[in-house]
């Protein structure tokens, strides 16, 4: 089901113009519930890369995260 879901939101990314990470961390840091974001990145080129999860910030709309939480819902229960 994970699997299933990830391959759902990929679509997702590339319409935003990022990658899976990079929507996973906007995600993250567009929830209101959380202060701080670890990106992770073990390389610099990776922390660049991470970085441009800042960019799709304001293109995650009500309706956007409305489908993201209709993936990813059935995965919480």
């Amino acid at each position: 089901a994970k699997n299933e879901a990830v391959a759902k939101l990929q679509p997702i990314a590339a319409e935003l113009g990022g990658t899976l990470a990079q929507l996973a961390l906007a995600w993250v840091a567009k929830n209101p519930n959380v202060s701080t974001v670890i990106t992770g990145a073990s390389k610099l080129e990776q922390l660049h890369q991470n970085l441009g999860a800042l960019a799709l910030l304001d293109q995650l709309t009500p309706e956007v995260m409305a489908r993201i939480d209709a993936i990813t819902a059935p995965l919480a229960e």
